[in-house]
């Protein structure tokens, strides 16, 4: 967290060892982290077993660190970089299958530096010193299952936004409707474009308008007009247009 120790190459770390250690001596926690979307994963907290399965499972990790006696952190390499959140729900998903701490795990998480102490109050010993972070293993391989995982996670990401865009659009519904509106006249695309929540993704915000309009009995015809004339693309071609209409109106039905 001190100025100049943020997106150090490797080399650059290496020869701030002595500034490092002068603040670990004085009680400083020292961790390290990826700059910038990256390649791994790190789950925390783990005992031994979990390291271990974690392997039998085919999801070596590149690097494990021991934090403290009996308790590790475990870095995964993925086969891709993964978006921030895809990451994050990686990172949660596999810190709830392998037993580490899920409040621990997103995109950004540190790891604690090898040949370091740990300096929390509870590993004090009784010398008045703290026992030293120790890498254990570092093969820096990717896993075994790495595509796999890739694949899976994936898929289960892209159910997960629709399930949430899904209660989004019911949520917007229920609103609409608890005003007791006397009929849809008063719906309009572009409010649901410019509301905050649809910030940045207008093809959810027309999803929204079309189950507020179905809600509300606006005939179909008139919606697809509305959509037609509103169309988000600028790309001419109207089979693409037609289809995403067709598309829209039909999740919203669902």
């Amino acid at each position: 967290m001190l100025p100049g120790l943020s997106n150090l190459p490797a080399e650059g770390v290496l020869s701030r060892l002595a500034l490092l250690k002068a603040h670990n001596a004085r009680g400083a926690h020292i961790y390290i982290r990826p700059g910038g979307e990256h390649c791994f994963t790190v789950l925390d907290d783990l005992n031994q077993n979990g390291v271990d399965q974690l392997t039998g499972d085919g999801y070596e990790p590149c690097a494990v660190v021991e934090t403290s006696l009996g308790n590790f952190q475990a870095w995964l390499k993925h086969d891709d970089v993964y978006p921030a959140p895809l990451s994050t729900f990686v990172a949660q998903t596999l810190a709830n299958r392998s037993s580490a701490d899920p409040s621990a795990a997103d995109w950004r998480r540190f790891g604690r530096l090898p040949g370091f102490t740990n300096c929390k109050p509870k590993y004090r010993k009784s010398n008045g010193l703290y026992p030293y972070v120790l890498l254990r293993s570092a093969t820096g391989i990717q896993y075994r299952q790495a595509s796999h995982l890739r694949l899976e996670m994936t898929k289960l990401y892209q159910l997960q936004e629709q399930e949430r865009e899904t209660r989004a659009a019911q949520h917007s519904t229920n609103s609409f409707a608890t005003a007791r509106r006397p009929s849809h006249s008063w719906l309009s695309l572009e409010r649901f474009r410019n509301a905050p929540k649809f910030h940045d993704r207008p093809a959810a915000a027309d999803l929204a308008f079309c189950v507020a309009a179905l809600s509300l009995r606006m005939p179909e015809d008139a919606i697809a007009t509305t959509l037609d004339s509103l169309y988000l693309s600028r790309d001419p071609n109207p089979s693409r247009k037609a289809a995403y209409i067709k598309r829209t109106m039909a999740k919203a039905r669902s």
